[in-house]
């Protein structure tokens, strides 16, 4: 099979050859993938080649140069273009494979998936409900336990509690860029071990100022956990069913959210608090155990990433490409803080203590919980369209329900369509997060979706909370909503109206990024093979 037969797969359909495909490919390509090649280059090389900043290596080019005849300049643009990273010679076919020893025992990123329930995939998800159940417990018993143990003010018992997310943010930002680097068993294994230890650290604070430390720091392990569990689960995952074994993982966040609080709001008002870090460390004990036993997929580094790690750029740390979806995930989770951080005080002020107060998260729970296959289901099968405009408008309708509710009865419908609209687009933005960007980013990509899901959820009581005293809770919710629906807006312009998560772009490109893998792991072992 000659190198350009392996090069479709990466853009839209175009109709029109560049001059390059006429005068190289006639006399290479059989039909069928003569037709693939259109659809992968132009579109490419029209709208991405000035934006790719990839470094081509020499032979690279000189092996598709002697392949096909082309030009040395249109060949170094045809690899930049395809996002090509290997060389796939007939002449490399029935070469015995050569022993690499240690490094290749080492699973890569070309060992694409086939099976989604795997031990690993179901440890992995055991250790994110675990994670995210301490998290929630841990920022409802810090407030209350800074207000009793120092008879901290609210606001600073509030930001306690809330510098847990910003060492969360400072974490998640490195470790996205260097988890590939380091390795993601030692970044999950080393982030599982500070995650246990810190717990251990909480009563030992001697006063406010050490304890907010120590808030600060275990938001720093909790953001290098999350981090690491996330981009191992999308090196598990099957990559056409991204959005299903996705939907699966974050459910775990949905049962912590509901579990979490549970426990923390029953301790705390036993003043328990003892018992409660007692919980959290039996917890993060099993969390650092789980993790022994999940078999990482590694990714190799080929030198020339290696020479480029030491580089500053907002492309090293951000996933240009996810950014977009991932902004659909901040202006959900503005919405979300909204009700994390003022139901318990707007429930009480508008007279509202019964079932529509205590069972609201029960009821978000269990609409999350049921909703998150279909989800999956839905965004493997037909795309992200199907999924995100209901789960917007979801949204939108739970804050209009919540901010204008007199009943415990219009409470609990606003929890319902909450849990189905903030489930579904949380789990479907990182999905397609993930989907957005190679194999290789999958760890900056997931860590530009927490970056800014972390941000909407930080920011959103900060700055709709500046509009309880002027205007009251209802606005806050009503406000909620329209940000709701300006991401509705935002989807369409960013996204949707360029085909960008169709069911057939979503396959063409899973094709692509299992191809590239591929060719990134062949030139690595040809490299190896030659060392050795």
């Amino acid at each position: 099979m000659h190198f350009l037969q392996k090069t479709a797969g990466i853009a839209t359909i175009m109709h029109n050859l560049h001059p390059i495909c006429e005068n190289y490919t006639l006399d290479v390509l059989s039909e069928d993938d003569y037709t693939k090649f259109q659809i992968s280059f132009i579109d490419i090389l029209d709208k991405q080649v000035n934006a790719l900043n990839y470094r081509i290596p020499s032979d690279y080019v000189e092996a598709l140069c002697a392949e096909t005849g082309m030009s040395a300049s249109d060949a170094h643009r045809m690899l930049t273009v395809a996002h090509c990273t290997a060389v796939h010679h007939p002449r490399h076919h029935h070469k015995k494979q050569v022993s690499l020893g240690k490094e290749s025992s080492v699973m890569a990123d070309s060992a694409a998936p086939t099976r989604l329930w795997t031990r690993d995939y179901v440890f992995d998800i055991g250790v994110n409900f675990l994670v995210y159940s301490v998290h929630f417990l841990l920022m409802l018993w810090s407030t209350a336990y800074a207000i009793y143990t120092w008879n901290a003010s609210i606001s600073m018992a509030g930001l306690a509690s809330g510098l847990f997310i910003v060492g969360a943010l400072f974490a998640r930002i490195p470790a996205g860029r260097f988890i590939d680097f380091v390795g993601r068993r030692k970044m999950f294994l080393a982030g599982t071990l500070m995650f246990f230890l810190l717990v251990l650290c909480y009563e030992l604070a001697p006063s406010l100022e050490v304890f907010m430390l120590v808030r600060f720091l275990h938001g720093l392990s909790f953001g290098t956990t999350s981090t690491a569990a996330s981009t191992v689960v999308a090196a598990l995952v099957p990559l056409k069913r991204m959005g299903t074994g996705i939907g699966y993982f974050t459910l775990g966040v949905t049962m912590a959210s509901a579990i979490g609080p549970f426990i923390a709001m029953n301790l705390t008002s036993a003043k328990e608090f003892t018992l409660a870090i007692e919980i959290c460390a039996a917890a993060t004990f099993l969390i650092f155990a789980l993790s022994f036993f999940i078999k990482a997929p590694e990714r190799t580094i080929l030198p020339e990433e290696k020479a480029d790690l030491h580089k500053i750029s907002f492309d090293r740390f951000f996933s240009i490409k996810a950014l977009a979806i991932s902004c659909i995930a901040l202006m959900a989770g503005v919405c979300y803080s909204t009700v994390l951080s003022f139901l318990g005080a707007y429930t009480a002020h508008i007279g509202i203590t019964g079932i529509g107060a205590t069972g609201f998260f029960l009821c978000f729970a269990a609409t999350s919980f049921i909703s998150r296959p279909l989800t999956g289901y839905l965004l493997d099968h037909f795309g992200g369209n199907i999924v995100i405009y209901p789960a917007l408008i979801c949204m939108a309708v739970a804050m209009g329900f919540i901010g204008t509710a007199s009943t415990d009865a219009a409470m609990l419908i606003g929890a319902l369509f909450l849990g189905f609209g903030y489930g579904t687009t949380t789990a479907s933005c990182h999905a397609l997060a993930v989907h957005c960007a190679p194999m290789h980013q999958v760890g900056v990509a997931t860590s530009t979706y927490f970056v800014l899901l972390d941000f909407g959820i930080g920011v959103g009581p900060y700055t709709l909370g500046s509009f309880v005293p002027a205007f009251g809770f209802s606005f806050v919710y009503i406000a909620a909503g329209a940000i709701s629906l300006i991401g509705i807006v935002l989807y369409y312009y960013l996204l949707a109206r360029h085909h960008r998560f169709t069911r057939h772009q979503m396959d063409r490109d899973s094709e692509a990024k299992t191809i590239i893998a591929q060719r990134r792991q062949r030139f690595y072992e040809k490299r190896l093979a030659g060392a050795h």
